[in-house]
């Protein structure tokens, strides 16, 4: 049987174009685009990523351990004065560092993988690549940020020892912040390529975000919550993920069925839904981008 021979293909949103693809064809050279493996473009861009956000800047990459930090004092030192604050959460520095640290890199990683097809169109267009790289780029970039940032919630050992309790318990941390992980791919995958589309998405994204930030126990205890709005919070995946790192951090328990099912369903559901959404989009983005 005869080989067919190599053939481009342009897909558009209301129809495709093709054509074949040798040595002889005027066109070949302009119509296919360099392929480059996977895992150089991913470590182009995470490094792209990395360094482009501290360049310029006097102190670098000590602004990443700052933010947190201020925040952290600040706050504490404003509900260092609320005496419900101080008698539901002790070592509330520590409790509150936790949940600021997490969260940042959660609503950053989010935040600018949403916009990474935008920022990296000239990437996108000029090279062949497996596109859901760009956001996981973007998003593992940030996490970087959060294994810096995690070594500040180390060093309150030192301050206050008995914040932490040192159980088994601790060997489910990397667990939990791998669900984390996931729980941001799955976001990022849906979000970054609809926003090509739909470029309302990145200011829906930053609003969705503002508003999880107060749904979730960042700043004050889960007990705080009336009952009846407790099975949100149970379904929160982020919510879910702050408990179980306290537990295992703080108290020295492991995480509750509950809080199992909070963190694996949503996140597992959230893989799904972004993984399907991209395959669907994912043609398009070189039409929108």
């Amino acid at each position: 049987m005869r080989a067919l021979p190599d053939v481009w293909v342009h897909r558009r949103p209301n129809g495709s174009s093709w054509g074949p693809l040798d040595d002889q064809s005027p066109n070949a050279g302009a119509v296919a685009a360099p392929r480059t493996t996977g895992w150089h473009v991913l470590s182009v861009l995470l490094r792209n990523e990395f360094r482009a956000r501290y360049r310029s800047q006097a102190l670098g990459i000590l602004w990443s351990l700052l933010n947190p930090l201020v925040q952290t004092a600040i706050l504490s030192v404003i509900f260092s004065h609320v005496s419900a604050f101080k008698s539901a959460i002790p070592f509330f520095a520590v409790y509150l560092l936790i949940g600021v640290v997490v969260w940042q890199w959660f609503a950053t990683a989010i935040n600018a993988a949403t916009q990474s097809f935008i920022n990296n169109a000239d990437i996108v267009k000029r090279t062949v690549f497996s596109r859901q790289i760009v956001p996981m780029a973007t998003a593992m970039s940030y996490g970087i940020n959060f294994a810096m940032e995690a070594l500040l919630v180390l060093a309150l050992v030192v301050v206050w020892p008995h914040a932490f309790k040192l159980s088994p318990a601790l060997l489910l941390v990397p667990v939990i912040l791998a669900i984390l992980a996931a729980l941001i791919a799955g976001v990022v995958l849906a979000t970054s390529v609809l926003n090509v589309i739909y470029r309302d998405v990145a200011f829906l994204v930053s609003t969705a975000l503002t508003l999880l930030y107060w749904l979730c126990p960042i700043i004050y205890p889960l007990s705080f919550v009336p009952p009846e709005y407790l099975p949100f919070y149970e379904m929160n995946p982020i919510a879910a993920i702050l408990i179980a790192l306290r537990d295992c951090l703080m108290d020295g328990r492991m995480p509750s069925l509950l809080t199992w099912v909070g963190m694996v369903g949503p996140t597992a559901l959230m893989l799904v839904i972004g993984w399907l959404t991209f395959r669907h989009y994912e043609r398009m983005v070189l039409d929108y981008v």
